[in-house]
């Protein structure tokens, strides 16, 4: 057979008659009567499940920077110092804390007895006063290498100059009237005035309220005391004038 003839034959065989139409009663008791499982159920659409609460609602949280400043977290020590287990009661809540309140120290016998070096300088004693001079006695006065005239109230007294020299003072109660130097140097003169020689002697003879008056003598001798110097130690008054007549009146021996 031909492939032509062959077309034609399924051609041919294909064509049947077409179904008359049905009525609607008839689809329905077709539907009807079909097995339970020639209908398919229909599925709920799947609900969309929502996230959770904390998830939905929880904004997210941004991470805090740590300052460099912030202070550390202190560590407990260890172990705890003893004031924290054995506290010590107060002064005030405690019972008789006046009473068992140690006492003061009292200061140490060493410190207290150490005198300071000011105490110690004030506490020292005074200086005496110093004696008066003693007067000379009349066998004293007479071995002096010099004479004078003086009231009976007045007296000479002596003190070393060196060596070799002696200083006298013919005083009146406190008040030194004259002195006299008895040695080989003496400070001639001492006095502004005119200088005088007479009577075996040197004068100084000075001008006061329109008198003359003769403050100083000095006498020189072959042997010592080799220099013998009278002057005038009264400030003024009457105690100057009778120094400067006492002066007058020394000559020596």
């Amino acid at each position: 057979m031909s492939i032509l003839a062959l077309a034609s034959a399924v051609l041919l065989s294909g064509q049947t008659t077409a179904p008359a139409p049905r009525s609607g009663s008839d689809l329905t008791r077709d539907l009807n009567s079909a097995p339970p499982s020639a209908v398919q159920p229909q599925r709920p659409a799947p609900t969309q499940t929502p996230p959770p609460a904390a998830h939905a609602t929880a904004a997210p949280v941004p991470r805090t920077q740590t300052s460099t400043t912030q202070t550390p977290t202190r560590q407990p020590p260890a172990s705890p110092p003893p004031a924290a287990t054995s506290p010590r009661p107060s002064a005030q809540n405690a019972p008789g804390a006046a009473a068992t309140a140690p006492a003061a120290r009292p200061q140490t016998p060493a410190a207290s007895a150490q005198p300071q070096p000011q105490a110690a300088t004030s506490e020292l004693p005074a200086a005496p006063p110093a004696a008066p001079p003693t007067a000379l006695t009349p066998a004293a006065v007479a071995a002096l290498p010099f004479r004078l005239e003086m009231p009976a109230d007045a007296v000479i007294t002596a003190s070393r100059a060196g060596s070799d020299a002696n200083v006298y003072a013919v005083r009146r109660g406190d008040r030194v009237l004259l002195m006299i130097y008895a040695g080989p140097a003496s400070q001639f003169p001492i006095f502004d005035g005119q200088m005088v020689r007479a009577g075996g002697r040197s004068s100084v003879v000075v001008t006061e309220g329109g008198r003359r008056l003769a403050m100083e003598h000095l006498f020189q001798r072959a042997t010592a005391p080799t220099e013998i110097h009278v002057w005038v130690a009264s400030p003024g008054g009457a105690d100057r004038d009778l120094a400067e007549r006492i002066g007058q009146s020394v000559d020596v021996r």
